[in-house]
């Protein structure tokens, strides 16, 4: 595989990213997160922050006793590879250390398995809507990524996967459960399709979501691993175990496929009290348990007054869940963040919210806002305004002819919204102009500057306006 790719060492990549490239990699919704919010500066309380499938319980105790009695060690540096993790996991699974990688979150795992993985002219299959970091860094990389359809039930269609894999496919990615969409694939099918799949092209299956599954007896695809098979199994701290912001996550998979990984992994990504904390989270059984029970519970209230309100819902096998809302998801979105309330929006499906599972209360909370919120359009009242600067999702998006992209401006204010490509590269600019308060919309073809069509892949659109700049990921599918 080439190294080197329009000048970007594959290996210097991370630390190279800037300007345009790193807003337009981030991919964030300023108002999705809830550090900050206008108006109000930084918060402390994290109450409504419903949007990033965090464990509302926080780390075990275990986990911050381990933090705390490393902090005296902040001087000195920490295993160079994650070592003693790499040790305790490998014991934990039965599993050679030399098939087991570590890094700063799945961030980092996900990206090594596209630097290791993907390569100029090759193509990785992937299903949509899904977590969407793998393929697009694959993208980056220069291989094409081939996005496939979930089936009726929200599921991952292994059968329309294995129609699109060919001679140039090097890897499919599987989110399991699936994010957004919070389902499950059978067991036995998706060990059937690795079985199937040509020798040499390689399984991600992201597991990041795992411990809330519900199904009894599901089996974990590191079984697969210990069978040998094609497969680099994903997984990371930050969910159940309550270490979202410590940065820690790993890969079990195929010592051929861990080993390319590894050559292209930078040292010491993971701190002392990072390292710590995760070996602890291991043993702490109760913490887990009391977390999938949470999540369990808050998922069953909700259902329970969906079904109340008439209201469509994905049954979830995760810490999170889809609603239809049975109108601009977007719209109800942003009433929500108006009561400080986050949630998120997207993947084509216009009309649904994705909610993470939180303290009952704040369950609570979430219920009586939404039910307030679709009654004042079930009275026909006109809906309220947006209080702030708003980027709306792409419709359609996926799309594979043109898309409509819509904003709101509290006030006038000099506008600017520009469409960049997966490398950050300025693809085509929609506005840039004063443009009055109120709704305005427009409309990308595919097109760039040279009116040429722009190949399929990611692509990201971004507002700014005023001391605003919001951007969103849309995708291309041709």
């Amino acid at each position: 595989m080439n190294e080197y790719q329009n000048g970007i060492s594959r290996r210097g990549f991370i630390g190279t990213i800037t300007g345009a490239t790193a807003v337009a990699l981030l991919g964030f919704d300023r108002k999705a997160i809830a550090d900050s919010v206008p108006d109000q500066g930084m918060i402390t309380d994290y109450i409504g922050r419903l949007c990033f499938n965090e464990n509302p319980l926080g780390p075990s105790p275990e986990a911050i006793e381990a933090i705390q009695s490393e902090a005296e060690m902040a001087h000195r540096y920490p295993d160079w590879f994650a070592e003693s993790l790499v040790a305790r996991l490998s014991s934990r699974f039965d599993i050679g250390a030399s098939k087991i990688i570590c890094g700063a979150g799945g961030t980092e795992i996900l990206r090594l398995c596209a630097m290791a993985l993907s390569s100029p002219g090759s193509n990785v299959v992937v299903p949509n809507p899904s977590y969407g970091q793998f393929p697009a860094d694959s993208q980056f990389f220069g291989a094409t990524a081939r996005y496939v359809d979930l089936d009726g039930d929200h599921r991952v269609d292994l059968q329309a996967m294995m129609e699109h894999v060919d001679s140039d496919t090097t890897a499919v990615c599987i989110t399991n459960p699936n994010n957004p969409t919070a389902t499950v694939v059978d067991p036995s099918e998706l060990s059937d399709f690795v079985d199937d799949l040509p020798a040499d092209v390689v399984t991600i299956i992201d597991e990041a979501y795992y411990h809330y599954i519900t199904v009894n007896d599901y089996p974990s695809a590191i079984d697969m691993v210990r069978s040998d098979k094609n497969v680099v199994v994903v997984r990371t701290f930050s969910k159940v175990f309550g270490l979202a912001g410590a940065r820690i996550g790993y890969a079990v998979g195929r010592q051929s496929a861990i080993s390319a990984m590894r050559s292209f992994q930078l040292y010491a990504t993971i701190s002392r009290p990072s390292l710590e904390a995760a070996k602890a989270s291991l043993d702490s059984q109760q913490h887990i348990t009391d977390t999938i029970d949470l999540a369990n519970q808050t998922k069953e209230y909700c259902f329970g007054e969906f079904d109340r309100m008439g209201l469509l819902y994905i049954p979830s096998e995760t810490n999170f869940f889809m609603v239809d809302v049975g109108r601009d998801a977007g719209w109800v979105s942003g009433q929500l963040s108006s009561r400080d309330i986050y949630v998120r929006t997207g993947w084509g499906m216009p009309q649904h919210l994705r909610v993470s599972t939180g303290l009952m209360e704040e369950m609570v909370d979430f219920i009586e806002a939404l039910e307030e919120i679709l009654n004042v359009l079930g009275a026909g009242d006109e809906p309220p305004k947006p209080r702030f600067t708003e980027l709306f999702q792409a419709y359609p998006n996926p799309f594979n002819s043109s898309t409509q992209i819509r904003i709101y401006l509290p006030k006038t204010a000099n506008t600017r919204l520009e469409i960049f490509d997966i490398r950050g590269r300025l693809v085509k600019k929609l506005t840039d102009k004063i443009l009055g308060a109120g709704e305005h919309s427009f409309t990308w073809n595919g097109a760039n500057y040279n009116n040429k069509s722009v190949s399929s892949g990611s692509y990201f659109y971004r507002l700014t306006s005023g001391d605003d700049v919001i951007t969103r990921r849309m995708l291309l599918i041709k």
